[in-house]
């Protein structure tokens, strides 16, 4: 998984980068470009995709599920 930051003010963006490097870069930015000021209109954004779109991970968690109720049930059944 990727973060990108993205300046509101000005239109600064990162590339694609783990989250540490992503807030470092945005911490360097405020720092230099708008020091002083509160920032207003920042994306803070990762390339995961939400689990909803993900069908192998719906499918994971489905199987999950499956095994969790058949273990449930075998044990009421005892």
């Amino acid at each position: 998984m990727a973060w990108r930051y993205e300046c509101g003010l000005c239109r600064e963006t990162t590339g694609w980068l783990p989250k540490d490097q992503a807030a470092a870069k945005r911490d360097e930015h405020r720092d230099t470009a708008h020091p002083g000021m509160v920032p207003t209109a920042e994306v803070f954004e990762s390339n995961a995709k939400p689990i909803a779109k993900d069908p192998a991970a719906l499918r994971m968690w489905a199987i999950i599920a499956v095994v969790c109720l058949l273990a449930w049930v075998i044990q009421m059944v005892r």
